[in-house]
């Protein structure tokens, strides 16, 4: 309460008042499950990658895509996405939920990062239980595959 008085006088009085600002917080490292294949799909869980919803995902991509998933504890045996997209080559990515916050450095429904794509989508849970959490899932999916302007390689 001290600290925001003596502020409050200092501003009162003209000064510019700078305050430390915390660092970011470091990014989600992931765990990495098999695959063979240049799209990375993350979600919340491994138990979430064997979702009914996620085999239909799996099979909707082609191949074997792999899925990642937050490292338990201090993450000390995960990876970060950045450097699995550089690693692994991966070239499309999905993020389920809300995940997104924890993993990319950037906000919004699409970014890049290093040479992958990266879409921010609903979480398994959602579209499984949402049919349009499901249609606009499957319109990314479309879109991707066909090539569009904003859409990512297949």
């Amino acid at each position: 309460m001290i600290e925001a008085r003596r502020q409050a006088y200092l501003e009162a009085m003209g000064f510019d008042v700078w305050v430390a600002k915390s660092a970011p917080p470091e990014p989600a490292r992931l765990v990495l499950g098999p695959g063979r294949h240049s799209t990375l799909l993350v979600c919340e869980s491994a138990e979430a990658s064997n979702l009914p919803i996620a085999r239909d995902i799996s099979r909707a991509i082609g191949g074997q895509p792999v899925w990642g998933w937050p490292a338990a504890g201090d993450g000390a045996d995960g990876i970060g996405l950045e450097q699995a997209i550089a690693e692994q080559l991966f070239t499309w990515t999905i993020v389920f939920g809300p995940l997104a916050e924890s993993c990319l450095p950037r906000k919004g429904p699409r970014t890049v990062l290093g040479s992958a794509s990266v879409d921010v989508t609903a979480s398994l849970g959602e579209l499984a239980a949402r049919g349009q959490a499901r249609r606009a899932f499957w319109q990314l999916l479309l879109d991707s595959q066909a090539g569009t302007p904003n859409s990512p390689p297949a």
